[in-house]
């Protein structure tokens, strides 16, 4: 009898409460790890959407800033080789026309951007002869032309080689002989001939073609060709010489909008607007005697039919028969 009594009480005292506390300890543990799952679950879903989400509006900003950018950006120069023609003399050497030649810019409708300034220029590269120290000054004339052939713009400039000195010229000889004698130099002088200073392409009648002539017989050229350079200003002067800079600026921004529209389209997906908004645009529907809103809706807009209907009946014995018509509807 005495050994059940300490069994019982062994197991009453001693083994259940052992138990019971292993068994909270289990339970709570398991609890815990249970939630603990589920919130890294949470976590990693939450921070997979987000980083989804944030991954598109940067790439959507980035993409919007370089559609902008050749969009709204021009190409900084056109160059085309000038292919010089002339007509010979039949019964002595030398040249019995001006040079020219027919510049094709473009087979497409239109190269340059309206409403934007270009400084066209011709390079010449001539050699140093005595025929070209003699000749002097000469003139250099070009026509910018449409398709067709309608002429959009002219000019003429004059050009001549750079005089040096016979001190200047034995100097430089003497110094770059070694190069001269290779081939890796020449003696020739580049000439730089602005034909334009600010020209604009006019959106009708977009140049296609150019007609460039030297005005003189006499001119010996190795080459030359016709340099079109667009001259920025504003934006595009700060998007060409600060391209970084632009670009964080241009980045930014459009990350700033599209992050909004994102925000803002997710809060009325989401129904987000506060009650006490909503609050007030029922009470603000809601007459002052109580009635019921559409009640209210259906007998303002009778009554507004009513009043804008007068505008159109001049007799008042019409308006006094349609009222006596809708009493009896509403007393129905």
């Amino acid at each position: 009898m005495l050994v059940i009594t300490q069994n019982g009480v062994f197991r009453e005292y001693v083994r259940t409460p052992v138990e019971v506390f292993i068994a909270r300890q289990y339970l709570g543990y398991k609890k815990k790890t249970d939630e603990g799952i589920s919130s890294a679950k949470e976590l990693l879903y939450r921070a997979g959407v987000i980083s989804v989400f944030l991954t598109a509006i940067v790439w959507i900003s980035v993409f919007m800033y370089v559609v902008f950018y050749y969009t709204y950006m021009p190409n900084v120069t056109h160059v085309r080789p000038v292919h010089l023609q002339f007509k010979s003399c039949d019964e002595q050497m030398g040249v019995c026309s001006f040079p020219s030649a027919h510049v094709q810019l473009t087979k497409r409708s239109h190269m340059l951007m309206a409403a934007q300034p270009y400084r066209i220029k011709l390079i010449l590269e001539m050699p140093e002869t005595q025929i070209n120290k003699d000749l002097g000054m000469f003139m250099v004339c070009t026509q910018m032309r449409a398709k067709g052939g309608v002429l959009v713009s002219s000019s003429c400039r004059s050009a001549m080689l750079r005089h040096r000195s016979i001190l200047h010229q034995l100097m430089r000889t003497v110094t770059l002989a070694p190069l001269l004698l290779s081939g890796v130099d020449e003696e020739k002088q580049q000439l730089q001939v602005e034909l334009f200073s600010e020209f604009e392409d006019d959106q009708s009648l977009p140049v296609t073609d150019a007609y460039v002539e030297l005005q003189s017989r006499h001119a010996q050229v190795y080459a030359s060709e016709l340099h079109i350079q667009a001259h920025f200003s504003g934006l595009r002067y700060l998007m060409f010489h600060w391209p970084k800079l632009s670009a964080f600026v241009g980045i930014s921004s459009n990350l700033f909008v599209v992050s909004l529209i994102f925000i803002l389209s997710w809060y009325h997906l989401q129904d987000g607007l506060p009650d006490f908004v909503k609050t007030k645009l029922v009470h603000g529907l809601k007459p002052e005697n109580g009635d019921d809103v559409t009640k209210f809706g259906f007998e303002g807009k009778v009554k507004l039919e009513r009043e804008d209907s007068s505008q159109f009946f001049d007799d008042e014995s019409l308006l006094e028969d349609l009222q006596h018509i809708e009493d009896p509807k509403k007393g129905a």
